[in-house]
């Protein structure tokens, strides 16, 4: 018998020959939704061939007895099975090689934090995978532990059956190998992530002594939700008969449209669709309608909702349980996916405790998500493999950053052809097919857009010009006189601004009135506090209706924007993107509470809200529209022409970026390449170069740099810390158990899931003292404790008007 594991706490074995067979098969299913169930089962099958050796056996013992001599690390199990595979043909050829480079990388790099190693390192014109492979070769092929190794494998199990499913492997590989080649980023990811969320699962099981079963299939859970909600469809339809306001009817059959719309689109083929509700036309209902009737008809495994902001992800699945009656007893089905705070634990207990995708709906983020696809970590490379036979519903398509869309653009193509369907949702949709690497024209749900536009529209946008019809520059005292002269007129007020440091100095301004409730809202404030203001503004807004006198202002930067269930009869937005205005207009009168609501559009004085560095941007897409509202005095800014100019300008001003160019220490390169549209055409710039340095083109068919985009590709440029912050009884106590020493470590990952609500993203260094972390830690405002890897604010450094403050005078409050 050969170890695979041995228990943490006791001394059960799992043996190897055990395990390797529970990964291959797992692999083996979930290979089979692309057509690679044998190639995906052959990684698996080999993956930790190298335990076989007596070296690891060894290792794995004092390991268990916690020998010091056993260095975590210090013993490749990796290689091995990838040196196997690449002398295991007699006769290889083409399709061998690519079975070797595809499957050989993923087994090497099932414990790499960035993923699969580079065929071409597009920095230094090497190739790691090439010279690792072939060191590992040279070194390992006829050397005893290798012999070993293979010998002991093949004790384990039979050598025409292991034969059987090589050439199975093959077979499948036949038809698709100009299709592997050409997307080969994908697809190496792709059987990188079976393998690992494979390994992991067994492993946990193991651990915590529970068998791997298949839970009932996400397709009859999402059946079954597909009735409910067809059942709360008609009650919708039977209550919106009896409503008495005429806004309000006219609205919500506006909705019923757009709703059905969706379901009658949904019988059409799995491809790539945009949903063009305006603001406030019930986007996540009917697009919940479209992805469940779709489920229905297709056998969808999953539903995955991407909004750009975890602020809203609450929010999103809140309406989906309550539309579909959800319980407790469905924990699992509904997944709220939020960003961690730690980054890579070092206790296993938690690595394998992470949260997974394997639920039938999914709410997550926009970094989440495309850290699925591109990004390090391998609970990020683990969770792709759930991004096929899906329905991904992408909630304000037009707010991905602006390097991420071309590579988002060829993930979803390659998505479809592996049948997940996308639906891009926004009431400005981007402009996509403009882009140098566009998207084919993706078929629009709403049948009249021009009608729906004009049916929905509840807002007009008013620039504030001067005397020389250009947009007046507001001072701050500016500001506060607009807003109270719209107070005069109106009930409620929404301002929405571009940085924090004017958010906190406008609210501030405004002088008390009597009956006048104001509120602040930033990012500087955590999740459940803004949350609670939330829930105090909506009140404060019903009581306006009730009387005359009550008043509410809200000064707010633009996480307010997007799925804020809140309505205001007058929003004044400081100028930024087009898409950003239209956003803003979308709080304004969004149940029809007026016949037309008003939104102000002004442009702040640079000394006040000042948008270079690093909002430039902002600044830029400030600009744009600026020109746009002087080229279009008298044209509605939510005109379909405009915002079709706005995305076209601004893909021509920033074309440099759309690339994701990074500047590294040893050269410049741009990450789109190194993952898209993949071929060994010579005139490509890394092909072209290693020619040059070498000669000769490249060793391996492969050319994709996947290690290389996973050590450079960030969805938010600057890195955050989250640090957790003492907002109320809950998170004092939390915070208390946490950094108390009697805490047990297994407990820690409870807590502080427990905690997210409590935290607060702050940028910078830790080391530097000019960043805001730095600022905050030099000062004792916050507090890092290494043992259990958290930030935690002090209780006077955080408000419950402004949120985490300080007590000195810091510069991170600009942005």
């Amino acid at each position: 018998m050969y170890i695979g594991h041995i228990g943490q706490d006791d001394d059960r074995i799992q043996e190897l020959s055990t395990h390797l067979l529970s990964v291959r098969d797992m692999c083996y299913q979930w290979g089979k939704e692309i057509g690679l169930a044998h190639v995906c089962g052959l990684a698996g099958w080999l993956h930790d061939m190298g335990k076989y050796s007596d070296t690891f056996q060894d290792y794995i013992i004092k390991s268990h007895d916690n020998d010091p001599s056993a260095i975590r690390g210090s013993v490749d199990h990796a290689t091995a099975g990838a040196i196997f595979l690449a002398n295991y043909s007699q006769n290889p050829g083409e399709l061998d090689e690519v079975l070797v480079e595809l499957v050989g990388n993923v087994v090497m790099a099932h414990h790499n934090s960035k993923g699969a190693l580079d065929y071409i390192n597009p920095e230094v014109l090497d190739s790691p995978f090439t010279k690792r492979i072939n060191k590992s070769n040279t070194d390992l092929i006829y050397s005893p532990q290798m012999i070993e190794a293979s010998e002991r494998f093949f004790s384990d199990f039979d050598t025409s059956e292991f034969s059987k499913y090589y050439q199975a492997a093959i077979d499948e590989i036949r038809p698709l190998e100009n299709t592997i080649i050409q997307t080969q980023a994908f697809f190496l990811r792709y059987v990188l992530s079976t393998l690992i969320d494979a390994d992991h699962t067994d492993t946990a099981d193991f651990e915590s002594n529970n068998t791997y079963k298949q839970t009932v299939q996400s397709s009859s859970i999402l059946s079954h939700y597909f009735d409910i909600n067809e059942e709360a469809v008609q009650t919708q339809i039977k209550e919106n008969s009896t409503v008495s306001n005429p806004r309000t009817k006219k609205l919500n059959q506006l909705r019923q449209k757009m709703s059905d719309a969706c379901y009658q689109t949904a019988s059409e083929a799995t491809g790539i669709y945009s949903l063009s509700v305006p603001t406030g036309g019930g986007k996540t209902l009917s697009s919940l309608r479209f992805a469940l009737r779709k489920a229905k008809l297709q056998g969808i495994q999953r539903i995955i909702y991407v909004v750009p902001y975890t602020t809203i992800i609450e929010q999103n699945a809140n309406a989906i349980r309550k539309r579909l009656n959800w319980n407790a007893n469905d924990s699992a089905n509904i997944l709220e996916y939020h960003s961690t705070i730690m980054n890579e634990p070092k206790d296993p207990a938690y690595y394998y405790a992470r949260d997974s995708w394997d639920s039938p709906i999914i709410i997550t983020s926009q970094v989440a998500y495309l850290d699925a696809l591109y990004g390090r970590g391998s609970k990020n490379i683990r969770h792709m493999h759930q991004l096929i036979n899906s329905v991904i519903i992408f909630d304000e398509i037009q707010t991905l950053p602006l390097n991420c869309i071309e590579l988002n653009n060829d993930a979803i193509q390659w998505l479809e052809q592996q049948n997940t369907t996308s639906l891009l949702c926004t009431a400005t949709q981007p402009a996509l097919e403009k882009l140098p690497h566009g998207l084919s024209i993706a078929k629009e749900i709403v049948p009249d857009l021009s009608f729906a536009q004009n049916a929905f529209k509840r807002v007009e946008i008013k620039p504030v010009f001067n005397e020389a019809q250009q947009l007046k520059v507001h001072s701050l005292s500016d500001l506060i006189s607009l807003t109270e002269e719209q107070l005069h007129y109106q009930n409620s007020v929404l301002v929405i601004l571009n940085t924090k440091k004017v958010v906190r100095a406008a609210y501030e301004a405004l002088p008390e009135q009597p009956g006048l409730k104001k509120f602040h809202l930033s990012t500087s404030m955590c999740p459940k506090n803004r949350q609670d203001k939330f829930e105090e503004i909506k009140k404060q807004l019903d009581a306006t209706k009730n009387s005359e006198n009550n008043k509410v202002a809200v000064f707010a930067t633009n996480l307010i924007e997007a799925g804020v269930d809140l309505s205001f009869e007058c929003v004044i937005r400081s100028v930024a993107g087009i898409d950003s205005i239209v956003q803003a207009a979308g709080r304004c009168n969004r149940n029809n509470e007026v016949d037309l609501g008003k939104t102000f559009v002004v442009k702040m004085a640079t000394d006040v809200e000042y948008i270079g560095g690093p909002l430039r941007l902002l600044k830029d897409k400030s600009d744009i529209t600026d020109a746009l509202i002087q080229k279009n005095h008298n044209q509605d800014l939510l005109a379909d022409s405009v915002i079709t100019d706005y995305f076209t300008r601004l893909y021509a001003e920033k074309r440099s970026e759309l690339p994701y160019p990074v500047n590294t220490s040893k050269t410049e390169i741009s990450l789109y390449p190194l993952i898209c549209d993949l071929d060994k055409d010579p005139k490509k710039e890394s092909i072209k170069a290693y020619v040059k340095k070498f000669g000769n083109l490249p060793p391996t068919l492969f050319s994709t740099a996947p290690n290389t985009v996973a050590n450079y590709f960030r969805v938010i440029d600057s890195e955050t810390t989250n640090v957790i912050v003492q907002y109320n009884t809950e998170s004092i106590r939390l915070v208390s158990e946490l950094i108390s020493e009697k805490s047990k470590f297994e407990n820690i990952s409870k807590l502080l899931k427990k905690a997210q609500p409590y935290c607060v993203s702050v940028f910078g260094d830790p080391n530097n003292s000019r960043s805001a972390l730095g600022q905050l830690l030099s000062t004792g405002d916050v507090q890092f404790y290494p043992e259990q890897g958290i930030y935690v604010a002090a209780d006077n450094a955080y408000s419950k008007d402004l949120g985490l403050v300080g007590t000195g005078n810091f510069d991170y409050l600009d942005y």
